[in-house]
Parts: structure tokens; sequence; C-alpha cells
């Protein structure tokens, strides 16, 4: 009986663990041959990962512009200017529908950095690599009005 008990408690405190453990929602999407995209959380090891741990996000919850950052997209070109590699898209809460039914159209190996600029136009930082290829984060501008109100002194 004290077996039993014993082995029931472990199995509830593995199940609140794995409750209790925060989940990270950053996935790969496929939309087929040479069209896809990374959704990446802002601080997920995916964003390490795939090379891009500098990228130029900006929390909505730091206190010097509470409830006002950015998200990110990133985009690889080689060295002819093709996007070699799917872009990732780093948010903080959720990603853009109007930006991702763009980059549902882009195609690896086809689309140039050109196009993806108009589509994207403003806000651009590029990076070129040591390897040669181009590295540009193109900043999308978000806003918490929940992290403007949790403010010391915002409204409540």
């Amino acid at each position: 009986m004290k077996k039993l008990r014993t082995i029931v408690l472990a199995i509830l405190a593995l199940m609140l663990a794995a409750c209790a453990a925060p989940r990270d929602p950053s996935r790969y999407v496929s939309l087929g041959p040479h069209r896809s995209y990374y959704l990446v959380q802002a601080g997920s090891p995916l964003q390490e990962k795939l090379g891009y741990g500098r990228a130029p996000v900006s929390d909505t919850a730091d206190p010097l512009h509470r409830g006002y950052g950015s998200d990110v997209i990133a985009f690889f070109f080689d060295r002819a200017r093709f996007l070699a590699a799917p872009p990732a898209y780093i948010a903080q809460l959720g990603a853009d529908p109007s930006c991702l039914n763009r980059l549902s159209h882009l195609v690896q190996g086809v689309s140039t950095q050109a196009q993806i600029e108009r589509l994207f136009p403003t806000q651009n930082q590029r990076l070129i690599q040591p390897n040669g290829q181009l590295l540009v984060y193109h900043k999308i501008d978000v806003y918490n009005a929940l992290e403007q109100m949790t403010a010391p002194g915002g409204n409540r």
C-alpha cells in the first residue's frame, strides 16, 4: 500500500511538472516545395539555433517604452541576393496575419531581395555575414495596451 501511494504521488508530481513547464510555440511552417517559414517566440532556443540570436526584437514590457516594442522578420539572402533559407518571424505575442500572408508567397531560391523589400518596405537592418550572405531584419512595430495599463502610474 505504501509503495502504491509513493508511485501515485510520483505520477502526480510528474504531471504537475509537465503542466507547469513553459511551452515554446516556435515551429516550422511548410507551405509546399521551397515555400516555408519559421514562427519563433522571442527568446526561444530556436531563435539562437537559426542564427538570429541578435535580432533587434524589443519587448513591450520594457520599462522605458511600456507597451511599445517590435517584432522582427529575418531573411537570409545568398550572394546573388535570392532568398536562401526560410524566413523567421520572431514575435513576442503573436504574428501579424498580413505579414504571414506575405511570407506565404515567398519562394526560396526564386524570391529576390528587391521583391521582398517591396513587400516589407521599411525599417530594414542589413548585415553582411562572413560567408557573403546577407541577413536582413525587418522590424514590425507592435503595441500591447495591457503592458501600458500595468505600468506604474499608468491607467488601471
